[in-house]
């Protein structure tokens, strides 16, 4: 899939190319979609055969939400129209001309999806590398504690720099996470 077709809200290489958690496992279940945004890009999730799906949250014939929708044997069905998509996201039939095949433009955009350490991780580009290695999970003497999702008014990169700047915290955070009387930085 080349990007530059791709219209994201948030247009970083480096982001649109990385894995991101996007559901808990458990919160993805076959039979139902789940609707979810990544870096501005609406998406749906859902389960096939126990396999996890990662769309583009939009049917190509009139622009309406798959998360509208239902799944019907292993297709996912348009909630207006009713067009069927299968699980590679091609439409394969269209309720008001079921005489008629559809072309095979006729498509749903699709994205990588992976499960790991009980997390659902999507990729809107073309990642270099795996999910990240998380050894520590597999040892039951490291607690895990699942939390979240928070929502928030802030876009991706912006959260990752807040994320990043301590120097806020004192200021921002004061008496949780820093002292305004105790700010300095050590190299």
């Amino acid at each position: 899939m080349a990007l530059a077709k791709l219209k994201f809200v948030i247009n970083d290489p480096i982001l649109t190319n990385d894995w991101h958690v996007v559901a808990r496992s458990e919160d993805v279940v076959e039979g139902r979609i789940s609707a979810v945004r990544l870096l501005g890009e609406d998406l749906i999730l859902w389960r096939c055969r126990g396999e996890v799906k990662a769309w583009q949250d939009l049917c190509i014939h009139r622009e309406t939400r798959l998360s509208l929708g239902s799944i019907r044997d292993e297709t996912v069905t348009c909630g207006y129209h009713g067009w069927a998509y299968d699980r590679d996201g091609s439409c394969i039939r269209f309720p008001s001309h079921p005489e008629q095949k559809p072309p095979a433009k006729a498509k749903v955009r699709t994205f990588q999806a992976k499960e790991r350490y009980g997390l659902v991780w999507a990729s809107l580009g073309d990642p270099r590398q795996d999910v990240p290695s998380f050894p520590e999970w597999e040892n039951p003497s490291y607690l895990k504690v699942p939390c979240g999702p928070y929502r928030y008014k802030a876009s991706g990169p912006r959260a990752i720099e807040n994320f990043l700047d301590v120097a806020h915290l004192p200021f921002v955070h004061e008496g949780l996470l820093g002292d305004p009387n105790h700010a300095e930085i050590a190299d």
